[in-house]
């Protein structure tokens, strides 16, 4: 993939980037929002559906928070292939990826054959 190719995904791949550490930084002020630094669940004045509440929304705002962070790293990772000079190219096979993926998922590590075969594999140790 040349530099003309790589370019506008690079630009794509800062701006998510961008994008998903200000979903991040949101959150962390609504989980501080919500008291989870200082701990304050149950205390003195807060109502039990309030707080079974809040526990629910900080449970939420972690499983989220997790997916974006997984985006992030991908994201930061895809970066530095482009700055090695390693993207595009399967990790795990050494084939080029397809252009359109790329387009897609500009932050993707595997063709969609290894990454189809990878995900047979997870089901297969997960049980499903």
């Amino acid at each position: 993939m040349d530099a003309t190719q790589i370019e506008p995904l690079r630009a794509a791949l800062i701006a998510r980037r961008d994008e998903v550490q200000g979903e991040l930084d949101r959150m962390s002020l609504e989980m501080r929002a919500l008291g989870a630094d200082e701990d304050n669940e149950g205390g003195v004045g807060n109502h039990l559906a309030d707080d079974g509440s809040n526990v629910m929304e900080q449970e939420r705002i972690l499983a989220v928070g997790g997916d974006l962070q997984d985006i992030l790293n991908q994201t930061n990772e895809a970066l530095g292939r482009m700055d090695d000079g390693s993207f595009g190219t399967c990790l795990r096979c050494g084939k080029p990826i397809g252009r359109e993926r790329l387009e897609a998922f500009p932050y993707v590590r595997h063709c969609i054959e290894c990454q189809t075969l990878l995900e047979r594999e997870q089901a297969l140790r997960s049980g499903r």
